[in-house]
């Protein structure tokens, strides 16, 4: 049986997330992740050197201390390469206050898998349209391969 494209693959490993309680800092599927550990998880669970430079890039951050908008995109920029369209296993960079704040990963055709701080504190998979409705798309970036 062939192997799914890589995109496939992270859509299918950011679903299996869906329920982990949001912690701060953590990415540990089933055990707790914010949506940076979501993105880093996802990439431990599938080998990817992501799951080690991606907490890298973004030094400093915690919950009273978010990533300055300028580390935010200069660690998405050593990370992974910008996309002109939303595919399964995108990573979805999201404004919060109108700053580039939030991550996300595309799932499905108008869906996306996050972990947010407010509301139901846990994994969850939502609509594009839900999702840009609370956090305005920024950029959409795709794996390196």
């Amino acid at each position: 049986m062939p192997r799914k494209p890589f995109g496939q693959r992270v859509a299918a490993e950011a679903t299996e997330w869906i329920g982990t309680p949001f912690v701060w800092g953590q990415s540990v599927k089933g055990v707790g992740c914010d949506c940076k550990g979501l993105v880093a998880g996802v990439a431990r669970e599938l080998g990817r050197p992501e799951a080690e430079t991606l907490y890298a890039s973004f030094s400093g951050y915690r919950a009273d201390r978010s990533v300055p908008s300028t580390v935010l995109l200069e660690g998405m920029a050593a990370t992974f390469d910008p996309a002109a369209k939303i595919e399964p296993g995108c990573v979805l960079l999201l404004k919060h206050g109108g700053k580039p704040a939030h991550l996300a990963i595309a799932t499905s055709e108008g869906k996306a898998v996050h972990a947010r701080a407010s509301g139901r504190e846990i994994v969850r998979e939502t609509a594009l349209e839900a999702l840009f409705h609370l956090h305005p798309l920024h950029s959409v970036w795709s794996w390196r391969r």
